[in-house]
């Protein structure tokens, strides 16, 4: 199997897995759009929900995937950038920290004297590895980007409404409370503000996924040779 064709092959998947999403949303967003007073403000919450629920999950699945395709390319961990480096030995510095014996001090040392001979291989399903804190906040968001070598810039630009129009809103609804989205006499406000918010984050789950084909394709995982 080709590394072109593994390229090919995760596209294929990262497109697929935000097929069906976009198709979903596209759902309860026409539903929401027809929609007025009581019935509106119930949709506008499951609506909150669910994006939410479409952006942790797409993004969690998407990170795995390119994790997958790395693992898959064998490279020498001496041949990538160096925020690899941390994932290769990210679980074995926390067993470091867990158990504190000499032994597995001996075995991190070990690990990173003999990197060069080692080949990238991370358990991409570890949630030690690629986790969303089930809240998957800018912070948060900041980390992953950062483990897979991908840019923030663009997804910083949008902190506020992740964090604000997003997150807090989704997780007082999480939470039983009771949120009132639609002002008296004012659904299209509402309306506006749901579907902004919709494009949105769509926009930024397609941005994630550009940047990691982007990668694959020119290959940016790789040190820059000197």
């Amino acid at each position: 199997m080709s590394n072109q064709y593994l390229l090919e092959e995760l596209q294929e998947t990262l497109d697929k897995q935000l097929a069906w999403r976009k198709k979903e949303l596209s759902l309860i967003a026409g539903n929401i759009n027809t929609s007025k007073e009581e019935v509106l403000n119930t949709l506008i919450r499951a609506g909150i929900s669910l994006l939410y629920a479409h952006w942790e999950g797409y993004i969690k699945i998407a990170a795995r995937e390119y994790l997958a395709y790395l693992n898959a390319q064998e490279c020498k961990v001496s041949e990538l950038q160096e925020n690899f480096l941390v994932l290769h030995l990210k679980k074995t510095i926390i067993d470091v920290k867990q158990s504190n014996k000499t032994t597995k001090f001996a075995t991190l040392l070990d690990k990173i004297n003999n990197q060069d001979n080692e080949c990238f291989k991370v358990k991409q399903m570890d949630k030690d590895i690629i986790s969303t804190e089930s809240n998957l906040k800018f912070d948060v968001l900041k980390e992953i980007l950062f483990s897979l070598g991908l840019e923030v810039e663009k997804f910083e630009l949008k902190k506020q409404i992740i964090d604000r129009k997003l997150l807090k809103k989704r997780n007082a609804i999480a939470h039983g409370e009771y949120i009132n989205l639609v002002d008296k006499d004012n659904d299209d406000e509402a309306k506006k503000d749901f579907e902004e918010l919709y494009h949105i984050i769509l926009e930024l789950m397609d941005e994630f996924k550009e940047q990691i084909i982007d990668a694959g394709l020119k290959k940016t995982y790789l040190k820059v040779s000197s």
